[in-house]
């Protein structure tokens, strides 16, 4: 395993979240994953915002795509949410056709250009994966997702033109009061299903905010009535050791919000989770 840092504030709204992953390691980040090789940062490139963040997706896509042509498993470590952008083309280029993909977030972040009231780019990966938005994003080298086999998990803040644009390609969505009524292990576990159908291979996108933000208040933009960590946990146990589990990304940790250190022992013990180590929050 590879964790690749991505110290990177490109698309949101704090320089500090650039911070993230040396925060995390700070906190004991190898300590969780000990199998894991540091690697050296991908770090944002000068100039206007999204021209900047279109050339860090490309260097992260070529980083991530020679880690998983090199044997090694790519754990991402932003930086805001935009970067997923590269990664997970660099998974697609890599394999030569995209993985299924399950993203854990409190957000859509699937906006475009033209649809977003705020203008940050942490809100539009998931529809540049999508093949949707402006070409900074939407076009970093790579396949372009499969909406069949991409499902969101946790949803509870986002505006009508982004579920819109997922709905109408297919994209399943599992929100907040569907977990309630279901249950976290069933729609977790019908996201895996999904994201694997056939026998594909898969990854996990993790935005810190899917958790709620009483546990974790660590985060860029939270939002409250989110999943509890001590749920999600058992069910994240030894993904990342699966074949099939091909990438893994964990993003939006802002250290300055973390005043007791809550968010980085979670995301510490998520990692935990994913890699087989019993973990405690």
């Amino acid at each position: 395993m590879r964790v690749i840092p991505v110290p990177s504030a490109l698309g949101g709204l704090y320089a500090e979240v650039a911070r993230g992953p040396e925060a995390l390691f700070s906190a004991g980040f190898l300590d969780a994953c000990p199998d894991a090789i540091r690697e050296a940062p991908v770090p944002p490139p000068a100039g206007p915002r999204l021209p900047a963040l279109g050339l860090l997706c490309r260097s992260l896509a070529r980083r991530v795509a020679q880690t998983l042509i090199s044997g090694a498993l790519p754990l991402v470590v932003g930086g805001d949410h935009a970067i997923a952008a590269g990664t997970w083309r660099g998974v697609g280029s890599a394999l030569g056709h995209p993985p299924g993909l399950v993203w854990l977030d409190a957000h859509l972040d699937a906006h475009t250009p033209e649809s977003t009231p705020s203008g940050n780019p942490h809100g539009m990966p998931l529809a540049a994966l999508l093949g949707q938005g402006g070409p900074e994003l939407a076009e970093v080298p790579g396949p372009a997702l499969d909406p069949r086999h991409v499902c969101i998990v946790g949803a509870r803040s986002f505006e009508a033109s982004e579920l819109a644009l997922l709905r109408r390609l297919g994209v399943r969505i599992f929100g907040m009061a569907e977990i309630r009524r279901r249950g976290l292990g069933e729609v977790f576990a019908e996201a895996l299903a999904i994201a694997a159908e056939g026998g594909r291979e898969f990854g996990l996108s993790i935005d810190l905010d899917v958790i709620d933000p009483a546990e974790a208040p660590g985060v860029e933009t939270p939002a409250r009535g989110g999943l509890a960590a001590g749920e999600l946990l058992p069910l994240l146990a030894g993904l990342g050791r699966l074949p099939a589990c091909r990438a893994i990304e964990l993003a939006e940790y802002h250290p300055g919000h973390d005043h007791d250190g809550r968010t980085a022992a979670i995301a510490l013990a998520l990692v935990g989770a994913l890699f087989g180590k019993a973990a405690e929050v």
